[in-house]
Order: C-alpha cells, then sequence, then structure tokens
C-alpha cells in the first residue's frame, strides 16, 4: 500500500504512452521517466524494465509512419561502435546479468532517441512540450512532498517518485530547453525558468546546481543580445561574487541557517568552514575515496586490460567495501568517465569521446544553420551534461529522468538540421528552376 500513489501515477502515464493520442504519449512517456522505483528486485522491478526497454519498442512502431533518416552522422554510429564493444566486453565481466542488463540500457537508450526524434518529425514533439512536462513534474514533486515525503528515504529533497539527482537532471535540461528555445514566447520562458529553477535549487543536486549556472552563463555568451548586455551581465555577475566574498561571514551565517534543509546551502557553508568530512559534502568524501580507489586500479593496469578494460560492470571490483552489498554493480562507481576507461579501456573511452564528440558538432552545427534556436538547448546543456558525467552513472538509466533530458534536447536539435536541409532543398529547386526558366526564353529568343 505504500506504494499505491507512484504505481497509480505509473499505471495512468504509461497507459497514455501507450494508447493515448499521438500528440500526448511523449508527453507522458516524459513524465513517466519521473516514476522510478529505484533497483528493486521481483515485480517491482518489471515495471522499470517495461518503460525502459518494452515501451519504447512499442513507441517506436507507434511511430512507423515517421521511420526513414536523412544523410547518415556519425553520433548514432558512434553509440552503436560503443554499445557493441561493450556487450563484446561481457564476456570477462564478474557480473554477467548485470553486464547484459547496462547493454540492453545503452541499446534501449538509443530505441528512446529514436522515438523522439520520430516525435519531432510528427511534428507532437517540439520545445512547447516543456510547459505540460515542467507543470506535471512540479505536481508530481508536489504530491510526492505531501504523501510520501520518504520515498527513496530523500524527505529533504524537492524531487518526484524518483532520485533526487536523476529529477534534477531533468529539471536542468527542461530549463535549458525553456532558456533557448526562440520559438516559445518570451512570456513563456520567462514564467517558466525562475519556477524550474526555484524547484532545483530546492532539489538540492550541488553537480545540477553548479551545471545549470554554467548553462545559463554559456547560453548567455551565445545568445544574440547585443554585447553591451553580455558585458553588464558579466559585470554585474562579478560585483556580486566579490560582494559575497566582502560579506562572507554574514552570508555564511544566512546559509548556515539553511544548511539542515537544503544541500547545495549545506555544502558552501561546510566548503567555507574547510570541514570535508562534515555532513554538509553528503557524499562527497566516498565518491572521493571510489575515484582514487579507480584511479589506482587504472594506473595498476596490464597494458592489455589498459587497452582493452576490464571487463564490462567490473568496475563494482574497485569498490570493494567502500559500497554496501545489494548495489546494482553499474551504479558504484559514480564517474562515467572513469567507470568507461577501467571497464573498457583505451578502445572504449576513444568510442566514447567520439559519440560525445560527434553530438557536440551536431549541436554546433544546429546552431549555426538554424536561426530558431531548436539546437540551443543542447548544446546550452552538454557541459552541465559533462559535468555530471563526473559523479553520476547514466549509462544504466534508460526509461529514468536523469536521461530523458537528455535525449529530449537531442531530438529538437534534430528539427534544426531537417529544417536546414529543407531551406536548402527549397534553394537548389528554386536555382534550378530558374535556370530551366532561363534556358527556355533564350532558346525561345
Amino acid at each position: 500500500m505504500h506504494l499505491l500513489l507512484p504505481i497509480t501515477l505509473y499505471a495512468v502515464l504509461f497507459a497514455g504512452a501507450a494508447f493515448g493520442p499521438l500528440r500526448w504519449s511523449i508527453t507522458c512517456y516524459l513524465l513517466l521517466s519521473a516514476v522510478d522505483f529505484g533497483n528493486p528486485t521481483g515485480s517491482i522491478g518489471l515495471l522499470n524494465m517495461a518503460k525502459a526497454i518494452l515501451l519504447p519498442v512499442y513507441l517506436l512502431w507507434r511511430f512507423r509512419a515517421y521511420a526513414g533518416h536523412g544523410p547518415v552522422i556519425l553520433a548514432p554510429i558512434a553509440w552503436i561502435l560503443f554499445s557493441t564493444y561493450a556487450a563484446l566486453c561481457i564476456s570477462g565481466s564478474y557480473f554477467p546479468s548485470f553486464a547484459i542488463k547496462l547493454v540492453g540500457h545503452m541499446a534501449a537508450l538509443f530505441i528512446i532517441s529514436l522515438v523522439f526524434v520520430r516525435a519531432t518529425k510528427a511534428g507532437y514533439l517540439t520545445p512547447r512540450v516543456v510547459i505540460p512536462v515542467a507543470a506535471g513534474a512540479l505536481l508530481m514533486g508536489a504530491l510526492r512532498s505531501i504523501f510520501m515525503p520518504r520515498f527513496q528515504e530523500e524527505a529533504d529533497r524537492f524531487t518526484a517518485f524518483s532520485s533526487a539527482q536523476a529529477f534534477a537532471a531533468f529539471l536542468c535540461a527542461l530549463y535549458c530547453i525553456a532558456l533557448c528555445s526562440q520559438t516559445l514566447s518570451r512570456t513563456t520562458r520567462a514564467a517558466t525558468c525562475p519556477v524550474l529553477l526555484a524547484a532545483l535549487l530546492l532539489d538540492g543536486s550541488r553537480v545540477w546546481f553548479a551545471g545549470t549556472a554554467i548553462a545559463t552563463l554559456f547560453a548567455l555568451l551565445i545568445s544574440g543580445v547585443k554585447p553591451w548586455i553580455k558585458i553588464c551581465t558579466s559585470g554585474l555577475t562579478i560585483i556580486a561574487i566579490a560582494l559575497g566574498i566582502g560579506l562572507s561571514d554574514r552570508v555564511i551565517g544566512v546559509l548556515n541557517s539553511l544548511s539542515g534543509v537544503n544541500r547545495i546551502a549545506a555544502t558552501i557553508t561546510a566548503a567555507y568552514e574547510g570541514e570535508t568530512n562534515a555532513s554538509g559534502l553528503g557524499t562527497f568524501e566516498l565518491r572521493r575515496m571510489i575515484d582514487d580507489a579507480a584511479i589506482q586500479r587504472i594506473q595498476e593496469s596490464t597494458v592489455r586490460e589498459l587497452i582493452f578494460g576490464h571487463g564490462t560492470s567490473n568496475s563494482a571490483a574497485v569498490t570493494g567495501s567502500l559500497i554496501h552489498s545489494g548495489v546494482d554493480p553499474n551504479r558504484t562507481m559514480h564517474d562515467e568517465w572513469l567507470r568507461i576507461l577501467y571497464e573498457w579501456g583505451l578502445i572504449g573511452l576513444t568510442l566514447w569521446l567520439v559519440f560525445f564528440a560527434s553530438i557536440t558538432i551536431f549541436a554546433i552545427q544546429g546552431v549555426r544553420r538554424d536561426p530558431r534556436g531548436f539546437a540551443k538547448p543542447l548544446l546550452v546543456y552538454l557541459p552541465a551534461f559533462a559535468l555530471a558525467l563526473g559523479t553520476e552513472n547514466m549509462l544504466a538509466g534508460a526509461g529514468s529522468d536523469v536521461t530523458a533530458g537528455f535525449l529530449l534536447a537531442l531530438a529538437l536539435a534534430s528539427i534544426s538540421h531537417r529544417e536546414w536541409r529543407r531551406r536548402e532543398a527549397r534553394f537548389n529547386q528554386n536555382m534550378l528552376s530558374r535556370f530551366i526558366h532561363k534556358n527556355r526564353m533564350v532558346y525561345a529568343g
């Protein structure tokens, strides 16, 4: 009975995504990603698997009328090669069942991205989806805070029925979309962004708070606003930082009063006081110990292990006694960059870097080609995403909100490239028509 509310939400959103009108199916699926039951076993675990793998396959079929693609790009090829190599490394895994599960998640992430891209082709997935999704996500957060505040033991943090870190990733992506999408009215953007930012602050995720700050600054720097506005904003930011330093004792006093209910305030207070082992820093010390252990094991690797890796899901062997038993081996090393290097070696890291670079180039080209800014949210989100990869496990996150925001921004960026190709095709067609008309006039003369 204690899971009645999240299971009810799961059932309603699952049914909406599977059987509702196509216009609302993607919205339902995005909200469904914020209902996660952690890493349980049994029937509850099957619910996570259904939304991560089975439902995306069915949605891919529902959007079959919008299949097909334009020119082949590097990003999907790099991801397929990366996933294939991870599958090959299952042979050396100490945890084969979990390794198969990880590769399944990687395949599911690819399928979900295809579903989202097809939805953009259908016109059902546009930046305006941020409005109902943000409203629904915040409503779910309010329901959890009121009726189930201790769901997943995070009573002091504002989150939906998922982990606070994953929900923060989702909020950050929605914030970037609302901030940068020029097809949204200024009123909509001005109303949505502060609300999402406030929710992120209440969530208390330190890494995503820092990532959102970086994304905001980056969005300002690449925006089309006048240079004097950028200069003034940068100057005001420097002044605000200087005032904060000058009034540090008073600022810390205020933050200290909030540290009991907000992890961001607690972290700033603990860092200011130099208490690296303070509770305000949360799992900082544990994560540092895990990273140190991973770096040491990588340094001790043989040449073969360094090149080919230690095997899929084997990073759990690094953490050892640092992580309590019963945790999914795919979620023990809280640094995807180190995890990729350890498990899949330089080959896997190269494939991953090729994928990440190709996504970055995809976003940059989209911003340059499309004046309406469909690709700008992805470009702005990527620095925050790269930062969070150093503290979060995201590869095993299919169907969850930790990856849903990234895939949403990626799908919206594809609109920029399709619109650009359509403009190029129309331009070439017009030039050809003019050429034919000119030649007919010459022959007629």
